[in-house]
């Protein structure tokens, strides 16, 4: 019987290479595949690939080309991030979060970044008039927003009351820049838990057009966000009873599921598994959905976990129906990297369900 190849690395091609020449110099035979030989790589990379008998001699290599994984700089913080900019649905964001928080014994972190004057970025040169007045101006506006901020946090105190609010570590920072690269650039230094965000609804003959803030943080952020639609009601999480997970069997399922089963854990809450499909693949993705079911129950035996498959072709009304219907409380999805093409022509249903639902939207990126 022939020996099995398998892929070890998939990499561009001149790493493939290196990698290649580390490997034979050991003994290990190898074969790159998926090579263009006109233009000497390809989008998708190079497959490094050898036989299943040299994995065990190849691992250390493939680890001294690339580099091992830093574990400690990519632990989770026990943190819960907040962005805000002190309007009502940033006030509701914060109010859910802060009772998240507290179930999950974290620590709480408020964020508001002012945008920064264009000015700041422009290039300098001999003939640029300098203004004093812009950072006059600027001054101003830090104030305002420390003023903001205390009494943003002297409300959320007199709503929640101030010996439950001492129960929760919290802190708030006010930054200079651009809010959605500095939200994400914090978030790879001090990566939280979970992000939570309030946005604001659209205009009627606006519904597909969400802020480029919030789009930009779920498509990019590593972490999951929760998104707290305006129009959302004041959830009350200790009575919170169904989530919903909507699936597509994506890879990344299960790592979503994870994460999202260990944040809602503390809460007793019932998870829904849904999936939406055309009625002639219906027995397929029930044996799918059972597999998943199957998988879940056996590791987390203690939470309620339901799967359903709904015929429909339209997934977002198919989806707004299913929640209205059975008073989901959360509704949770995974979404996937898209290029700034795709991101403006083609919005993803996680972009459309914020403003099509009244439902905190539970993102996570795969």
């Amino acid at each position: 019987m022939d020996e099995k190849l398998i892929t070890i690395a998939l990499l561009p091609y001149s790493k493939a290479e290196i990698l290649r020449s580390m490997l034979e110099s050991e003994g290990i035979e190898c074969s790159l595949e998926n090579i263009n030989l006109i233009q000497g790589a390809v989008a998708s990379g190079v497959k490094v690939r050898i036989y299943e008998k040299d994995v065990k001699k190849a691992w250390p290599i493939v680890d001294e080309l690339l580099g091992k994984e830093d574990k400690d700089k990519m632990k989770t913080e026990d943190t819960i991030l907040v962005p805000v900019d002190f309007s009502n649905y940033s006030f509701k964001a914060a109010l859910m979060a802060f009772e998240i928080a507290q179930k999950l014994e974290s620590k709480l972190i408020f964020y508001h970044v002012i945008q920064q004057p264009d000015f700041f970025s422009m290039p300098y040169s001999d003939v640029m008039a300098f203004n004093t007045g812009l950072y006059d101006h600027l001054k101003e506006r830090e104030e305002f927003a420390n003023e903001e901020f205390v009494k943003f946090l002297n409300k959320l105190t007199d709503y929640i009351g101030v010996k439950t609010w001492e129960k929760v570590e919290s802190e708030h920072m006010i930054k200079l820049g651009y809010p959605e690269d500095d939200i994400l650039y914090f978030t790879e230094k001090h990566p939280p838990r979970l992000i939570v965000m309030g946005i604001k609804g659209p205009k009627e003959d606006d519904l597909d057009i969400m802020g480029s803030t919030t789009a930009g943080v779920i498509y990019k952020s590593a972490v999951p966000v929760l998104v707290i639609p305006e129009k959302a009601p004041l959830l009350n999480l200790a009575s919170m009873k169904k989530i919903v997970y909507a699936t597509n069997f994506d890879e990344k399922d299960i790592v979503s599921l994870d994460k999202l089963l260990g944040l809602l854990k503390p809460f007793n809450a019932k998870l829904c598994c849904l999936h939406v499909g055309p009625d002639a693949a219906r027995e397929w993705d029930e044996a799918k959905l059972e597999s998943l079911h199957n998988l879940l129950a056996n590791k987390y035996p203690d939470t309620p976990i339901e799967c359903i498959v709904k015929p429909g072709a339209n997934i977002l009304q198919d989806l707004e129906s299913f929640i209205e219907e059975n008073d989901i409380d959360i509704l949770s999805l995974t979404t996937h990297k898209r290029n700034m093409i795709t991101r403006i022509f083609n919005p993803s249903i996680a972009r459309k369900m914020v403003f099509h639902v009244k439902t905190p939207l539970l993102v996570f990126h795969s």
